[in-house]
C-alpha cells in the first residue's frame, strides 16, 4: 500500500461493530481520506477491548450493540483504562436509556447510522480536534437527562430500577409495544418463548409494573422507549 500520510498527521481509527459489511463500508470510506487510517477491527466486546489495548488508536468507532452484549460496557472499560482514546458511538438506536448511560460514561460523540458517511468523517475530525459531536435528537435527550426537573407521575424507584434494564430487555419492551406475544418475540430475537417470559418478568419487576401494558406505559413515561404515535 502506498504511503499517503504525513507522519504525525494520521488519525488512527479502530472499528468495533459486529456487522462485517458495516465495518467494511466504514473502512472503505475512511481510507479515501488522506489523514485517516483504520488500524484495526473487532466484532465483539472482548476483541474490541483487546484491540484498543494493543493498538491504542486515536479514536474508536463503537456500535452500541455487540453480539447480544453492550457497547456501553465497552465504552466504560475504555474510558476507565484509556482516557486518552476518543469514543464515537455509531448506532441505529437512540433510546433515552442508552443516551443517559453514555452521557454518564462520557463518550465524545453519538451519531446515527442514518447519518451520511461525510458526516461521519466530519465527526471524527471534530472529536480528534477536541470537540464533541451529537446529533440534534441525541443532544436534546442529553440536555433532558441533565435537567434537574423530575419526570412527572413516575415513581423514583421505577426510574432508578429502569437504569438496570439490559439491552435485550429494552428490545423485548419495543416488541411488546408493537403488540407481539412471546412466540413472535422469540422468533424475532432467536430465543425461546420461555426465555422471553423470563425477560418480561424481569422487566415488570424492574419497572414496578403489574402488567405488560403498565410496563410499556411506564417505559414510555421514563423515556426508555419512545411513546407510540
Amino acid at each position: 500500500m502506498t504511503e499517503k500520510h504525513t507522519e504525525g498527521s494520521i488519525v488512527r481509527v479502530a472499528l468495533i461493530d459486529d456487522h462485517a459489511m458495516v465495518r467494511q463500508g466504514i473502512k472503505d470510506r475512511l481510507e479515501r481520506e488522506d489523514d485517516i487510517v483504520v488500524v484495526g477491527e473487532a466484532d465483539s466486546r472482548e476483541a474490541g477491548i483487546a484491540l484498543v489495548e494493543q493498538l491504542m488508536p486515536d479514536i474508536v468507532i463503537l456500535d452500541i450493540r455487540l453480539r447480544n452484549d453492550s457497547g456501553i460496557e465497552v465504552a466504560k472499560k475504555l474510558r476507565a483504562d484509556h482516557p486518552g482514546v476518543k469514543i464515537l458511538i455509531l448506532s441505529a438506536y437512540d433510546y433515552d436509556q442508552y443516551v443517559r448511560a453514555l452521557a454518564r460514561v462520557g463518550v465524545d460523540g453519538y451519531i446515527s447510522k442514518e447519518n451520511s458517511q461525510e458526516e461521519l468523517v466530519q465527526a471524527i475530525r471534530e472529536i480528534v480536534a477536541g470537540g464533541a459531536v451529537l446529533t440534534p435528537k441525541v443532544a436534546s435527550k442529553v440536555m433532558r437527562a441533565m435537567s434537574e426537573q423530575p419526570i412527572p407521575a413516575v415513581p423514583a424507584t421505577s426510574a432508578a430500577q429502569a437504569d438496570d434494564l439490559t439491552l435485550r430487555e429494552v428490545e423485548v419492551l419495543e416488541l411488546l409495544r408493537e403488540g407481539m406475544r412471546n412466540q413472535g418475540i422469540g422468533e424475532h430475537l432467536a430465543i425461546s418463548p420461555r426465555t422471553v417470559e423470563s425477560h418480561v418478568a424481569r422487566i415488570m419487576a424492574k419497572l414496578g409494573a403489574t402488567s405488560r401494558t403498565e410496563a410499556i406505559r411506564t417505559a414510555e413515561e421514563i423515556g426508555i422507549i419512545e411513546a407510540s404515535s
